[in-house]
């Protein structure tokens, strides 16, 4: 629990605190399986009743309060639109279902970057829980097989102990498997965490044979795995593939620290873990963690910024405390039974009202909340598209790039070639002006992080593991002009200003885009599943193919500029070795790629926010420009230009979007009545969508088509 609550309290050193939970697996295993074992010898049998309502009246009481505060207090300080996803964090922990809840979270690429939910630490409760809604029967099932046979409790013990070697080895073998395909299953999973409870579960099976080790023997023992798991502590981080091998270091260190335990000696650490202040921690160690985490994370969420050293101290200090009266006012009265009676009945009785309680009010909190930000007044989208015209003013003619050779040249019909003009600089731009969110705001605040393009709910937009992209035509699918949209997820931000100039102008288009996968042929890390993300060499070599096959009229190609780029290995490039890789990449994609369509049109990249724009704007509903952001943060003239000048010397034109996401300075986080981004850097569809002229108008003048 202290490498935890030290981790989580951003304690420099201690990288790799996350693996106090590793520990406590290992220990719970131990501990529990030890009683069933004691139950087994005592009785004959296991009372899973009995069993289930011992743990109900152990942990859900005061995981129940934390629960039931925590929302409270997000509702009370955090930002409005966080609300409803820690309310529904909240319902899943109840139902000890969070880790599932925040695996599949993790892996969706539209709520990865969400910020982290002071329910978080709830998922290693769930995957414990989880386990001994199987274990205990699995146990009892063996018991009855062996029951009258010869070999008595010896016999006993060894059944027991292979089935739980089997869990040990499929466990572990799934968690090395998965830490390299998917590593946020790997780490949220039951099945990629099991092998670690049926560690300390092997410990409890032989705990006669270890009571035997040496004294001298088993104080070094203890002590190694004490130095294993400090050394886990400091040595792994956040980029270590977790649980995986890495996960040996702290659970063989627990393994050896229980191992060489059953031998007490003055040599031994076991004389200063059983001090005043590590037993005090040790009784408050389960109400500590739940606590501690929500008092760091709220505080963080509601000031939108990290907590300086001394608040961080105090909140752990906080933490303690609130530890400490949990335990001895709600822990310890439930526990003996002094409030709920010790009949299982009863018991479980209690555990399911207060699931239900829990769930109910986190949940009627959420839609509450809900309801209030989904509210707009909708008015005539033609008078707001005028509006945003009118704000942004002009032509998109700026930043439309030309060269010889290009898309668009001489002989290929479209417009005449002009020489490229000059870096793309800083522009002179007036004063973002404050306000109100606009009464009629597109989409609704508790809309916009859920505004994303058809192409997501169509299955058209390649997953993880794709490496092609299902045969999905917008726009008139009988149409003469084939135009095809290329890239990750910022190209789909164009894609409802794609689709309807396809819709206008009788377009077939084809959308050919995957999330987090450049299209330059370079190497790349996907933070998401924690991995190089193999899959994008073949998506690029299959996408190409089939433009080449298609010859369209036009391609359009849209990206982010923020990737991980490694090298074969996984090593994360940087100075002059990301320049050339970024360099070298896009010529290798444009060589394959331009020859393929009549025309490689590039749609620059867009501007980005400081803020997560939709929670910011639930905050401070009175004064939009609170989260605006500073050109020179939101933009990159350096990347624009790189961007650019590889475009143009790879024959392709290029349309710099900058002055339409950001027309005034600091960048806006509405423009007339329209939010600007789902998150910090994906377009509303709304946006998208009513700069579909602007768009059209940039490709005409480079193209000729219309």
């Amino acid at each position: 629990m202290v490498l935890v609550l030290l981790y989580h309290a951003s304690v420099p050193g201690i990288t790799g605190g996350y693996v106090g939970v590793d520990v406590f697996f290992v220990l719970s295993g131990f501990l529990i399986t030890g009683l069933l074992l004691r139950e087994v010898k005592r009785t004959g049998t296991i009372s899973l009743p009995a069993f289930y309502a011992r743990r109900a009246r152990r942990l859900l009481p005061a995981s129940a309060l934390v629960l039931l505060v925590t929302v409270v207090l997000s509702a009370l300080f955090m930002p409005p639109l966080r609300v409803p996803d820690v309310a529904g964090d909240a319902a899943s922990a109840a139902l000890y279902v969070s880790n599932i809840h925040f695996a599949l979270q993790a892996t969706d690429y539209l709520q990865a970057e969400l910020a982290p939910s002071p329910i978080l630490h709830f998922w290693s409760l769930s995957v414990e829980e989880q386990f001994y809604f199987f274990w205990p029967a699995i146990v009892l099932l063996v018991v009855r097989l062996a029951r009258g046979r010869a070999g008595g409790q010896a016999q006993l013990a060894r059944w027991i102990a292979m089935v739980a070697g089997v869990i040990v080895i499929v466990s572990f073998g799934i968690a090395v498997w998965l830490t390299r395909v998917n590593a946020p299953w790997a780490f949220f999973s039951l099945l990629a965490r099991s092998w670690e409870l049926g560690l300390g579960a092997f410990l409890a099976i032989g705990a006669t044979q270890l009571a035997r080790i040496p004294e001298r023997p088993a104080a070094v023992t203890a002590w190694i795995g004490l130095g294993l798991i400090a050394l886990a502590g400091v040595v792994l981080d956040t980029a270590t593939p977790y649980p995986g091998t890495a996960a040996l270091l702290p659970t063989v260190g627990s393994a050896l620290v229980i191992a060489g335990g059953f031998r007490q000696s003055s040599l031994a650490p076991g004389r200063w873990l059983s001090t005043a202040i590590p037993r005090f921690l040790g009784r408050i160690s389960y109400s500590l963690y739940l606590w501690h985490w929500p008092l760091l994370v709220i505080p963080a969420a509601a000031l939108d910024s990290k907590l300086p050293w001394w608040a961080r101290a105090g909140l752990v200090a906080a933490s303690i405390g609130c530890a400490w009266a949990t335990q001895r006012w709600v822990e310890s009265p439930f526990r003996h039974g002094r409030w709920i009676g010790m009949l299982p009945r009863r018991n479980l009785v209690m555990a399911g009202a207060l699931t239900v309680v829990v769930a109910t009010v986190s949940l009627g909190i959420g839609v509450s909340t809900t309801n209030a930000l989904h509210k707009t007044a909708r008015t005539d989208v033609g008078a707001a598209e005028a509006q945003l015209n009118d704000i942004l003013g002009g032509s998109p003619s700026p930043g439309v790039s030309v060269v010889p050779g290009a898309s668009g040249s001489a002989g290929s019909g479209g417009p005449t070639v002009t020489a490229s003009p000059g870096p793309i600089v800083k522009p002179n731009l007036p004063a973002t002006l404050g306000g109100p969110v606009p009464a009629d705001v597109r989409p609704a605040i508790g809309d916009a992080r859920n505004d994303h393009p058809r192409p997501y709910s169509d299955g058209c937009n390649a997953t993880t593991a794709d490496v092609v992209n299902a045969s999905c035509v917008y726009g008139d699918p009988n149409g003469k002009t084939t135009v095809v949209l290329v890239g990750d997820s910022h190209a789909l931000s164009w894609f409802p200003a794609v689709e309807r100039l396809a819709i206008e102008k009788g377009w077939r288009l084809l959308n050919l885009t995957k999330s987090v996968c450049a299209s330059a042929e370079i190497v790349q890390w996907n933070t998401t599943v924690n991995r190089v993300f193999a899959e994008c060499t073949p998506w690029r070599t299959n996408t190409i193919e089939r433009i080449a096959a298609e010859h369209p009229a036009l391609v359009l190609l849209a990206n982010s500029r923020i990737v991980r780029v490694t090298d074969a290995a996984g090593t994360t490039l940087s100075g002059s070795a990301l320049t050339k890789a970024w360099r070298d990449g896009w010529a290798e994609t444009y060589a394959r790629l331009v020859p393929a369509a009549d025309h490689v049109v590039v749609i620059g990249d867009t501007p980005r926010s400081q803020f997560d724009v939709p929670v910011c704007l639930s905050s401070h509903p009175s004064d939009t420009l609170a989260c605006a952001t500073p050109f020179d943060r939101a933009v990159s003239l350096s990347r624009i230009n790189e961007e650019r000048s590889a475009a143009l010397m790879g024959g392709a034109g290029y349309i710099d979007t900058t002055r339409w996401i950001c027309p005034s300075d600091p960048c806006p986080a509405v423009i007339g009545s329209f939010i600007v981004y789902i998150d910090q850097h994906h377009l509303t569809v709304e946006l998208s969508s009513a700069l579909y002229r602007r768009l059209g108008d940039a490709i005409e003048a480079i193209t000729g088509l219309h």
